[in-house]
């Protein structure tokens, strides 16, 4: 169960999940919040998915939490052998998994994608805590894609006694392999010069992600390279406030809005370092097709340190500011890029070796 079928690195993954499992033994239902016309909703069709939506796009108020939770309930009552949910934080244990539960579905999987939240106040802490709690109680099986994200979702306890399986952020790694033709063809296609310093970064517009930091370096940045570029990949709530912000900061010019795209790879050829300066995440995704396009990589400190794959990545901390950051970048923009495709198959992080695991931990769960 996904909550939408947008760009976001959950929904890549479960779609990329369900490109590679084996199809003669498991059929997979995306159960979607809003039926709407939304990213993935082609490639899932095109790949034997069904999207079951729990409430229409008009619903608002009191009208569509009934909706949602009657819907939600019902859809549970059509047999399946198990759930399977993504989440990204405990609280949300209260809202599908447990319908789910106590709607007669008895294996529960709870898999675990993020290592804290936007705007946590003591409210958000209790009703976290007492979600570990439920998610223990009810879960068959739990998986993170990080041990921060384990700590996160299911408490220290059972973080630390290993009561959880590590499922890697598995991507397709042919598709992001290095490749210098396609990377010179995308920056014709681009208008951007052979010797353009091109920054890139994919992630929602969203508290989490830190826009606002990245365009404070990009400023910097372009104080250092007056040719440089910043790629920017995604939609969100804060698109149009991050927009505002880059023309206060006269950078119209030096970065560009991509939007949604599947042209994800092709736009990774393009870059030259990949930022990510997140308050948190679990383990992204993207760090991980970063790496496999044999891109140098600068994230957060607060970031797991799991991310580094390839030895490609460095993490700096907030604290040092973007002037900081910026130079740091300029200093590191002259190494010599490579083929990172093994690297990244022998860290087990290609969705192939993803899928198997998956795969296997679900038959388990299955047959108790």
């Amino acid at each position: 169960m996904v909550y939408t079928l947008t760009s976001g690195g959950i929904e890549k993954y479960s779609v990329n999940l369900l490109k590679h499992i084996d199809k003669q033994k498991f059929s997979l239902d995306f159960i979607t919040k809003i039926d709407r016309k939304e990213f993935f909703d082609d490639q899932v069709a095109s790949l034997g998915g069904k999207k079951i939506p729990l409430s229409s796009e008009k619903s608002s108020g009191v009208r569509e939490m009934f909706e949602l939770f009657w819907n939600a309930y019902k859809t549970a009552r059509r047999g399946y052998d198990l759930a399977y949910f993504n989440l990204s934080t405990p609280a949300a244990v209260f809202k599908y998994p447990l319908i789910c539960k106590l709607a007669g579905i008895h294996k529960i999987v709870i898999h675990s994608h993020n290592a804290s939240e936007d705007g946590a106040g003591i409210g958000h802490s209790v009703v976290n805590y007492l979600g570990r709690a439920v998610i223990n109680r009810i879960s068959s099986e739990r998986f993170a894609c990080s041990d921060k994200a384990a700590q996160w979702m299911f408490g220290g306890k059972v973080a630390e006694q290993g009561q959880y399986t590590l499922i890697q952020n598995g991507i397709e790694t042919v598709k992001y392999t290095y490749n210098k033709e396609k990377r010179e063809k995308i920056r014709k296609e681009l208008n951007i010069g052979r010797d353009h310093l091109v920054l890139g970064h994919v992630g929602r517009f969203a508290e989490q992600k830190n826009h606002e930091f990245l365009i404070a370096i990009m400023k910097e940045i372009s104080k250092i390279d007056t040719k440089a570029v910043l790629l920017l990949i995604g939609v969100g709530e804060k698109f149009g406030s991050i927009q505002s912000l880059v023309h206060e900061y006269g950078l119209n010019d030096r970065v560009r809005f991509m939007g949604e795209t599947d042209r994800v790879a092709d736009l990774m050829q393009a870059m030259d370092v990949f930022v990510l300066p997140s308050h948190f995440e679990g383990l992204p995704v993207v760090a991980i097709e970063a790496q496999a396009s044999g891109l140098k990589c600068v994230l957060s400190s607060n970031i797991s340190l799991e991310a580094d794959v390839t030895g490609n990545v460095s993490f700096l901390d907030l604290n040092l500011g973007p002037k900081k950051w910026a130079n740091f970048i300029d200093e590191v923009r002259g190494y010599q890029r490579q083929d990172t495709s093994k690297a990244i198959c022998d860290a087990q992080y290609d969705i192939r070796e993803t899928t198997r695991l998956v795969e296997k931990k679900l038959t388990e769960v299955s047959r108790f």
